[in-house]
């Protein structure tokens, strides 16, 4: 980016920033993202003092590491990124869009919690 660019403009003149599918990044993308905030808003505070909200499922979407194995994968989560204890963590209890259907919103449950039987046949 530009020091005189409209993005950079639109950063500094922001109050809030949104990043949904955040557990697709790694946590080298989120310092990447501090840095930059950090230097667009010339201070040291974390995501340059800008109120950042997050949003994701770790059940279901982890970042993609070529050829990695499960503790890359974990390793290179945000979760292991010395900003995530920065955030406020707040979950939400209830899916509303489940309401009503039970049986669907356990086995939504079972598979992101890796709770559903083999089937036999299948790798």
């Amino acid at each position: 980016m530009r020091p005189k660019s409209p993005e950079v403009d639109k950063l500094r003149q922001a109050v809030l920033i949104i990043i949904d599918e955040i557990t697709m990044l790694t946590k080298e993308d989120l310092r990447c993202i501090d840095s930059l905030l950090r230097d667009l808003m010339n201070n040291d505070k974390p995501l340059g003092g800008k109120v950042t909200i997050i949003g994701d499922d770790f059940r279901q979407t982890l970042p993609v590491v070529p050829r990695g194995t499960r503790a890359d994968v974990i390793e290179s989560c945000i979760k292991s990124s010395p900003l995530w204890s920065k955030f406020t963590h707040l979950s939400l209890t209830t899916n509303i869009r489940c309401a009503g259907q039970t049986e669907h919103k356990m086995g939504l449950l079972n598979i992101g919690s890796g709770n559903l039987p083999e089937i036999s046949g299948l790798p």
